[in-house]
């Protein structure tokens, strides 16, 4: 394939990418100001906290945090920066089909299906950090595809230390390296270059984290993870499939048919040193890993092991259709038809019903609070990133995102209990509750450790997501001492 080719094929799939990133311009999720609030204390005070003052690492994401705190911590500056990343893992990928695919229709095409991927532009113009995951990982396997050279090697050592911040699983990454590297003298070269560096890196934010908070593992994984559970861990593979089957319907059929075909023996053979072998070795180690601590799978986590199953598929579908140029575009406008479908019926309205209603359904409520607060309120609420981020309140978080006792009692009394019994309080004082829950107001009337539930207001959302559909009410309660009389 010629250069202008090439470069009208990467146009075509940057193209394929901004409708998709246009049709979820609404993506928004209540982490996203997780990771705002803590920006913008680190960016105001060099902080780490949620709550002002409160040391803590209630986010998964430190380098996340260190990139919005830089670029200014609001909401835009993480949009665009979520989108920019997107776009270079595109050209990443697009890199990493050329040889895989060795070129050709194939690879353009790949390219061109992964652009539009429903994982990836749903969650592209969110301001997680989900695309600047995906990118550190397809720069990873880039530096160690290319041939050993000195500045190569140390940008591959700050790349897997920014993986590592990015997302904690990522160590999984430097841990595969490593093993690959030891394989050979050749390859101990480079780990002997990059794996300093790495660590180097990697130890500085332990140094950070321990000076500034007391630990260094994010307060977030008791939240999402409830340990070894061997039926729980083949839930948790089932969501896996389920999630990717959602996104790569044709690339699984072409994988499954490849297998099945008489192709077996020719592949089983090729993978061997196939260059797609590091990819899929890590999404394994992922899925294996998210299966063995019972992690709460959702989407985005899985987004940066999907490359590798989107170029596995193509590789399979050339093997069986050979590389001709309508073969390529037939299997490319398959992909991209089977995700705008899914996108469609299924993943698109609950993502824009739940991203236009997260900002008016949480922050009147907290409005509410500051116009009723003679000093600083301290509100109780189990979504504390809008609340923090707009209200400018103390938080009392109910998730155990920032506070591992509030997922204690949970573990041990359940969230309903919990509230009732008001063992919540037990994590300090609070003057308002935010509920949510399938039903308004539930808790009227309802007296916890001599504290009346007063409604002040509901509002509603239609669902918190795919797998949480709704409607979901948020009330806000005010939490008052008995008056003399009623004494």
């Amino acid at each position: 394939m010629s250069r202008s080719s090439s470069i009208l094929w990467l146009c075509l799939a940057f193209l394929v990418y901004a409708l998709g990133v246009l049709a979820y311009r609404d993506s928004l999720m209540d982490d996203t100001f997780i990771h705002l609030q803590y920006a913008r204390n680190l960016r105001a005070a060099g902080t780490l906290a949620f709550n002002p003052g409160e040391p803590s690492l209630g986010a998964t994401s430190p380098l996340w945090i260190l990139l919005l705190a830089l670029f200014g911590a609001s909401e835009l500056a993480a949009r665009l920066l979520s989108v920019a990343c997107g776009g270079f893992a595109v050209w990443l990928f697009a890199l990493h089909a050329r040889r895989c695919l060795g070129g050709g229709n194939f690879a353009a095409a790949a390219s061109i299906a992964w652009a539009g991927n429903l994982w990836l532009v749903r969650h592209a113009p969110n301001g997680m950090e989900s695309t600047c995951a995906l990118l550190v990982v397809l720069g990873a396997f880039e530096l160690r595809a290319r041939p050993r050279g000195g500045w190569r090697d140390v940008g591959l050592g700050l790349v897997l230390a920014a993986a590592w911040l990015v997302r904690p699983e990522f160590v999984l990454l430097i841990g595969l390296f490593f093993c690959m590297d030891l394989a050979s003298s050749e390859r101990m070269q480079r780990l002997r270059t990059w794996l300093p560096l790495c660590v180097a890196v990697c130890a500085l934010w332990v140094g950070f984290a321990w000076w500034r908070v007391g630990h260094v593992l994010p307060d977030t994984v008791s939240a999402k993870s409830a340990g070894p559970s061997l039926g729980k861990g083949v839930a948790v593979l089932g969501r896996c499939a389920e999630l990717v089957s959602l996104a790569h319907p044709i690339e699984a059929v072409g994988l499954v048919l490849a297998l099945f075909w008489g192709l077996r023996r020719g592949l089983r053979l090729a993978w061997r040193r196939h260059p797609l072998a590091p990819p899929v070795g890590f999404a394994l180690l992922l899925v294996a890993t998210y299966a063995c601590l019972d992690v709460q799978v959702q989407p985005r986590y899985l987004l940066p092991a999907l490359p590798c199953l989107t170029l596995a598929g193509f590789v399979a579908w050339r093997a069986l259709c050979g590389a001709s140029l309508p073969a390529a575009v037939t299997v490319c406008v398959a992909a991209l038809a089977a995700s705008a479908c899914v996108s469609a019926v299924r993943v698109l309205p609950a993502t824009r019903d739940y991203s236009r209603a997260l900002r008016p359904a949480l922050v009147p409520l907290v409005q509410e609070v500051r116009s009723r607060a003679t000093g600083t309120a301290v509100v109780a609420t189990p979504d504390i990133g809008v609340v923090g981020y707009y209200g400018q309140v103390r938080v009392l978080d109910l998730g155990g995102l920032i506070e591992p006792r509030a997922q204690a009692l949970q573990d041990s009394m359940g969230y309903d209990a919990m509230l009732v019994s008001g063992a919540f309080l037990d994590l300090g004082a609070c003057d308002f509750v935010i509920d949510r829950a399938h039903e308004p107001a539930r808790f009227a009337g309802q007296v916890s450790r001599n504290r009346h539930w007063r409604p002040l207001r509901t509002t509603t959302i239609p669902n918190l997501g795919l797998s949480r559909p709704g409607p979901y009410f948020y009330t806000l309660y005010a939490l008052e001492a008995p008056s003399p009389s009623s004494r």
